[in-house]
């Protein structure tokens, strides 16, 4: 019984880091104060999404839809990564998506970048929009959303959009992320990269083909 236990719970594993799926997001592309792409849809939970940093000196934090340059308590933070113009190895930061419940906004926190409309989404809604988001960090006036709200004077998201620590740490029910990020620097950080997933895949299949020999 303990080894068909044991078989199960390594087959789930192996599911699991098979079928999450990787996102990449340039912060600074081209020199310019932005995310490319500025926002992500269906995004899962177990989804990974790595910042490169490109160029400059930028930060992905997280923020709240009805503050959008304003640092969530204990929300993700790379802190700031700053990027030589000439420079060929790019810092990567990732994060990987553990609640889905609620959208997830974020923000450089360099200067006036957020004012200028430097912040991203996962997962926005058609009641709380990427542009209502990014409107409301410009100081704009947001145009209306499907069903008549502003956006900008939509209700903050509740649970689900909370902050996680570590990856091995689970987020409490009433305050979850929906990100865990990595407890290294982000300047070196890559988070949980290929190779670390592709180890967890072969251990998986380590175990799977002990458990049946």
């Amino acid at each position: 019984m303990q080894i068909i236990t044991s078989l199960v719970f390594a087959a789930s594993a192996l599911v699991s880091v098979v079928s999450a799926v990787n996102h990449t997001v340039t912060v600074g592309l081209d020199n310019k104060n932005i995310f490319e792409p500025t926002s992500l849809t269906n995004v899962a939970v177990g989804d990974f999404v790595a910042f490169k940093f490109a160029t400059k000196n930028h930060t992905v934090t997280q923020s709240s839809f009805t503050e959008p340059c304003v640092a969530k308590p204990g929300g993700v933070n790379s802190g700031f990564v700053p990027v030589p113009a000439a420079s060929t190895n790019l810092p990567e930061w990732t994060i990987q998506i553990d609640n889905v419940t609620a959208p997830l906004w974020f923000y450089c926190a360099q200067g006036a970048h957020c004012k200028a409309g430097m912040v991203f989404a996962v997962n926005p809604t058609p009641e709380r929009t990427f542009a209502a988001f990014q409107a409301t960090a410009q100081g704009t006036t947001a145009p209306p959303a499907p069903g008549g709200s502003t956006g900008a004077g939509a209700p903050q998201p509740g649970p689900g959009a909370g902050a996680a620590g570590s990856p091995s740490t689970n987020a409490s029910a009433t305050d979850s992320a929906g990100a865990s990020q990595p407890t290294t620097p982000a300047s070196s950080a890559t988070g949980l990269s290929s190779s670390a997933r592709s180890m967890t895949l072969l251990a998986a299949l380590g175990v799977v083909a002990s458990l049946t020999l």
